[in-house]
């Protein structure tokens, strides 16, 4: 019989696949099979190397055994007797970890916070899988309004780096700069009219930027590296009365001008998933992270949004260890890592 492979974390710097019985369900439950999976480098590489600061926010969230993941395909494949029986084998994009099979209950269904949404049936696996991300990403655009003309900067060229620059330029953003250290993820980023990629290991990045922008600087600045010390060198691209977006999740802590920032007018946002996004839908605000992500499969849906191309590597799950082990060595040769279940 079959058993449930799910990717854990014993401890700090160590990955296993463990094996266990596959989850039974009751009445109102459905059994779903992981189709694909994708890795979030950045917080689960921060998970498995706990290099934080021992006094970080992160600090005092690593817990381990860990089980990482959450960009998770998959499709149904058993019901409970009071599920509605065309459920089987519908597919849907949710927060599973890295595992081969898990349990859902349809009060699921009833919840406006969940983030199980059905994929549309000309959305691929690989594409529904960056879902989660994209639905992430999308809290940076509501941060601070995109309006027609906008020019934006994003420093860092990671997945979420990409879908940031991606959203904004289809919220209205004119000009879309991407910094990044690496020519690799640099060449990910579309060849489009709007789009423009800097290697800011090879430049004068502030002045780059003011090039760039005829000396106007950034409308609004997206910060998506992790990378600290960064945050005086980005406010520094924000122009007067600018917006610096904090996407990532910073393993130390920054040093930034305080009076710099009030000098210019910044802004300093922290756009965290759970910070922009409503617990309660209102009338003036539906933009829960249940709506953003049925927004952007919609966007892939109508060919509007392309995620596809940036998977750079599809594994089988079977091979989770040794993928972790290469990516605590080196990271920047890939943007989305897919394990497969078959």
């Amino acid at each position: 019989m079959d058993k449930n492979y799910i990717v854990k974390f014993p401890e700090p710097k160590k990955i296993e696949l463990a094996c266990e019985d596959i989850p039974e369900i009751g009445d109102d439950e459905f059994l779903l099979k992981t189709i694909t999976s994708q890795i979030s480098m950045g917080t689960e590489l921060t998970i498995l190397m706990a290099d934080v600061d021992a006094d970080s926010t992160w600090k005092s969230n690593l817990r381990y055994p860990a089980t990482p993941g959450y960009s998770n395909v998959s499709k149904v494949i058993k019901i409970g007797k009071n599920v509605d029986p065309s459920m089987l084998g519908k597919r849907f994009s949710c927060a599973a970890t890295h595992r081969m099979y898990h349990v859902a209950n349809i009060s699921r269904f009833e919840n406006e916070n969940d983030t199980m949404i059905e994929v549309p049936e000309n959305v691929s696996d690989d594409e529904a899988a960056f879902a989660t991300l994209a639905g992430v990403a999308m809290a940076s655009i509501r941060a601070r309004e995109v309006r027609p003309g906008t020019i934006a900067v994003v420093f860092g060229a990671g997945i979420v780096g990409q879908m940031v620059a991606r959203l904004a330029k289809a919220a209205g953003a004119i000009k879309v700069i991407v910094a990044d250290v690496s020519d690799n993820r640099l060449s990910y980023v579309p060849k489009e009219p709007g789009f423009i990629t800097v290697n800011s290991g090879n430049v004068d990045i502030i002045e780059k930027i003011r090039e760039l922008t005829d000396g106007n600087m950034a409308d609004i600045v997206y910060e998506t590296t992790g990378n600290a010390s960064l945050a005086d060198t980005e406010i520094r691209c924000a122009a007067s009365r600018g917006a610096v977006i904090i996407t990532s999740s910073p393993k130390t802590r920054s040093l930034i001008d305080l009076n710099y920032c009030n000098s210019k007018g910044l802004s300093i946002i922290g756009a965290h998933n759970w910070s922009i996004h409503p617990r309660k839908i209102t009338a003036d605000n539906r933009w829960n992270h249940h709506n953003e992500k049925k927004y952007v499969l919609e966007l892939m849906s109508h060919k509007n949004l392309h995620l596809e191309e940036m998977v750079t590597r599809k594994v089988s799950y079977k091979d989770a260890v040794s993928v972790y082990e290469q990516l605590m060595v080196e990271r920047t040769g890939d943007l989305a890592i897919h394990f497969t279940w078959e």
